[in-house]
């Protein structure tokens, strides 16, 4: 019998978030000695995001995910890929972000092209069968998965966030294109039979059938990122019509 309130904390990632967050605290702190503030809400914003992290990795959610259901498996990829990035980036100064890209592996990283194909290898090989099975039963392969998909949301929301890097028409391809080239993962785990023996013959919780687990996961994951990426295209296409002297600002907030 799985219990759905145990706890199955990932030690090594309770270390990084706490290092990075103490990391954070202590470039924003350099900075004002700098005469450079950080926004509240660029601070709020970067804590949310660690704070989805450790809901992912450091709660319940990792053991049921571990032990019965496919579904908030799915959900976990879709906090690391989709929801954390975008809030870690947005966390970001101005200041922060032109320290960033002073490096250029930074740069290479975060070019829409490289972005782009990494995303989409990270979403589709990750969820090949064979892939995922070796990941649930090999500790090592499951942290390499949580922080492929991590890195994978951080370098693809990265040109979309950040002011300067798109134009917006080529933003608004780059996110559409992002939702048509990836939904088709979703499409085939909603419409095949259960796809990962692991959840087969694991145990079930709340009567759910390893067919309507992977069922739901899959329509929640493709409902998720269709939010996601269109309300991001919606503020994009608004800001193009309301596009002024000042170009380009982001998608996210002011620095």
């Amino acid at each position: 019998m799985v219990d759905p309130w145990r706890i199955q904390a990932d030690p090594e990632w309770a270390a990084a978030i706490a290092i990075v967050a103490l990391d954070y605290a202590v470039v924003v702190r350099a900075w004002r000695r700098r005469g450079v503030e950080t926004p509240g809400l660029r601070i709020a914003s970067f804590a949310a995001g660690l704070l989805l992290i450790a809901v992912a990795l450091l709660s319940p959610l990792e053991h049921i995910a571990l032990t019965s259901l496919l579904s908030v498996h799915l959900l976990q990829n879709v906090i690391l890929a989709d929801w954390a990035p975008p809030l870690l980036v947005l966390g970001l100064s101005a200041a922060m972000v032109a320290a960033c890209e002073r490096r250029r592996s930074i740069r290479l990283l975060t070019s829409p092209a490289f972005a782009m194909v990494y995303w989409l290898v990270a979403w589709y090989v990750l969820h090949v069968p064979a892939v995922y099975g070796y990941a649930l039963t090999h500790r090592w392969a499951l942290g390499v998965e949580h922080l492929v998909f991590l890195t994978a949301g951080l370098v693809f929301w990265w040109p979309v966030l950040v002011p300067g890097r798109m134009q917006p028409w080529p933003k608004l391809a780059y996110l559409f294109g992002a939702f048509v080239a990836a939904a088709p993962v979703a499409l085939a785990l909603a419409l095949t039979h259960p796809q990962y023996s692991f959840y087969v013959h694991a145990p079930r919780l709340w009567g759910i059938s390893p067919l309507e687990d992977q069922q739901l996961g899959a329509i929640a994951m493709a409902v998720e990122q269709a939010v996601i990426l269109f309300a991001a295209c919606s503020v994009v296409f608004l800001r193009l019509l309301a596009e002024d002297e000042a170009g380009d600002a982001g998608v996210g907030f002011e620095a």
